[in-house]
């Protein structure tokens, strides 16, 4: 048991009940942790910052439908209240989101599978002023291509020059694997993108295979659903 006192305040955002009151229960036995508010939708979450804080945001990444969610959720929250560290909950672990989500602003990443105790330590880990990345995903992303403006995350600097106004993902591609997937998530089918950039049909859907698996996306259902973070 921790006696810190104060408590750590966490406020956590979640579209699923159950989980918000898994948490508060898990939280009430810490000793060190407090929950101080639980959220289902993301505007109740951002009327709240406006006149609350809390020690460390618990952010999931994909909401209902109707909701703001993912890359546009953290950057509104980190435009209008800077100094929040979020921690990232996701069961979703496509490397250039959770990459750019690291370069937006965000402190740490968990997967919703991780152990209850893996949660605490990341939350602590993070009010402490460390940054929490899982040995599995620091991994992965240690291999993906980066330019040098984005040194400072690699290596885990805090550089707030780094973590605003980050440029499209598409930047991990190849520019033809960036005008292939740009095509077809316009409507294009493999057979008019290949017309229109005079390549095989082969080809083509080799491009957008490789784009996609670069991008940490293994169907089109995906592609289609990180759409406005991927390409803005």
């Amino acid at each position: 048991m921790y006696n810190q006192n104060p408590k750590i305040k966490v406020a956590i955002l979640d579209d699923h009940p159950i989980i918000l009151r898994s948490f508060e229960v898990v939280a009430a036995s810490s000793g060190d942790i407090s929950i101080v508010g639980s959220f289902t939708h993301s505007r109740e979450l951002l009327g709240w910052l406006k006149s609350n804080d809390c020690d460390v945001l618990i952010l999931d990444y994909i909401l209902h439908s109707d909701e703001l969610d993912g890359l546009s959720l953290i950057k509104n929250i980190l435009v209008r209240h800077p100094q929040t560290k979020i921690l990232l909950s996701s069961s979703m672990e496509s490397i250039a989101v959770i990459r750019t989500a690291f370069m937006l602003g965000i402190k740490g990443y968990i997967g919703k599978r991780e152990e209850t105790v893996i949660y605490l330590n990341a939350i602590r880990a993070i009010y402490n002023g460390q940054r929490y990345i899982p040995p599995a995903i620091s991994a992965e992303l240690a291999v993906v291509p980066v330019r040098k403006r984005d040194e400072a995350f690699m290596n885990a600097q805090d550089n707030p020059e780094h973590t605003r106004d980050i440029s499209e993902l598409e930047k991990l591609l190849t520019p033809r694997e960036a005008e292939v997937i740009h095509c077809y998530l316009e409507g294009m089918s493999i057979i008019d993108i290949a017309a229109k950039i005079k390549r095989s049909r082969k080809t083509v859907s080799g491009h957008k295979q490789t784009g996609m698996k670069k991008l940490g996306l293994s169907s089109d259902l995906e592609l289609f659903k990180y759409r406005s973070d991927l390409f803005k």
